[in-house]
């Protein structure tokens, strides 16, 4: 096989890997570049097995190997975008994990890599990762501010997956800000994207924040049916994020509809399913609500435990916050970052005019 067929493989398989939910499709690939001696498809098909695992694969612990063994190739390499773009994911990891700040420090790192690799894509999603960590601070106009700039440089660079991505996650800040107005205009937008490019998780993710919308409104049973959709496709694809959501947003639902059962199955199942990705709020408000549920049906041992629970997730933040440096996350340092990728942005305009 040579290195051509091989990387034509690796996307054949890495659809395949994501439709089956089989990652060993992916290890076999991950062997056979090495029996090749071909250092760039083996890295790449790490990549590909941690985008897997990380999210689908509910690993995100064996996904973070996999984005550093692929990035210790990239150095060896010299490759700078590939780097950049294992530099992001291995923080999208951490992030999931609750090491918010471990996160940012990578996040940083990835952001000067794509500078110096002239890599737009990886700087876009480093911005908006840095605003994640941003979000779960409590630093919200700070993280809405980087997001609607990732989603301006995103517009500028022909990805609409990339688009999409930016676009939803300016979405969840607007959340956070009560923002419902601007995240009813992103939406829209975005389900003209979705028709043009179609994309399960987004979908899914599209129902989730129109749903809230509605419940927002009080508009219980339309609601609803958007978050019943959400939870068909994210079931069918989706990761531990988009189903640990669902599943919370339902539980809420139930409880507007005074379904108790239908409310307490969901939000243990947004507990099991969000045990992996510590790093988001899901599973404290879980135990928010099912400590109300137990109080009401007596359980007053059930309703402590679960007030425990999420007293202790409180607390963890709590220290994660005290620990914070944020003023790390300068704005002289991310300004000349964004004016170093405007111009390299403009150099390639302009080449492509000459050309």
């Amino acid at each position: 096989m040579t290195t051509d067929e091989f990387d034509q493989y690796l996307q054949h398989t890495r659809q395949v890997m994501f439709f089956e939910k089989r990652p060993e499709l992916m290890t076999a690939l991950i062997e056979l570049a090495q029996q090749m001696g071909y250092p760039l498809g083996q890295a790449n098909a790490l990549m590909a097995r941690g985008e897997f695992l990380i999210d689908v694969g509910e690993q995100p612990c064996a996904a973070c190997k996999d984005f550093r063994d692929s990035g210790f190739i990239a150095r060896q390499l010299n490759n700078w975008s590939l780097l950049a773009q294992t530099l992001h994911w291995q923080a999208q990891s951490q992030l999931h994990q609750g090491e918010y700040m471990r996160a940012l420090d990578i996040w940083l790192q990835a952001l000067q890599t794509a500078v110096e690799a002239e890599d737009s894509r990886a700087f876009i999603r480093g911005y908006s990762g840095i605003a994640q960590v941003c979000l779960v601070f409590g630093q919200l106009e700070i993280s809405l501010d980087y997001q609607r700039r990732a989603l301006s440089l995103a517009d500028n660079v022909n990805d609409p997956a990339l688009v999409m991505e930016c676009t939803l996650a300016l979405v969840a800040t607007c959340l956070r800000l009560q923002q419902f107005d601007e995240m009813s205009v992103l939406l829209s937008r975005l389900r003209t994207q979705l028709q043009i490019t179609p994309h399960l998780e987004n979908q899914a993710e599209y129902h989730i924040y129109n749903g809230l919308i509605l419940l927002h409104h009080d508009n219980v049973n339309e609601a609803n049916e958007h978050l019943q959709l959400a939870r068909v496709l994210a079931q069918q694809i989706g990761g531990l994020w988009c189903r640990s959501y669902v599943a919370l947003i339902l539980g809420q639902i139930y409880i507007r509809q005074n379904k108790t059962a239908e409310a307490q199955a969901s939000l243990e199942l947004c507990l099991q399913l969000g045990e992996q990705i510590r790093g988001f709020s899901m599973g404290q408000e879980a135990h928010l609500l099912l400590e109300t549920i137990c109080a009401q049906q007596g359980d007053y041992q059930g309703a402590l435990v679960h007030l425990e629970a999420a007293h202790q997730k409180q607390l963890h933040l709590l220290q994660k916050q005290a620990e914070q440096k944020l003023f790390r996350i300068s704005k002289k340092l991310l300004n000349q970052l964004e004016l170093d990728l405007r111009l390299e942005l403009s150099r390639i305009r302009y080449a492509n005019n000459l050309a």
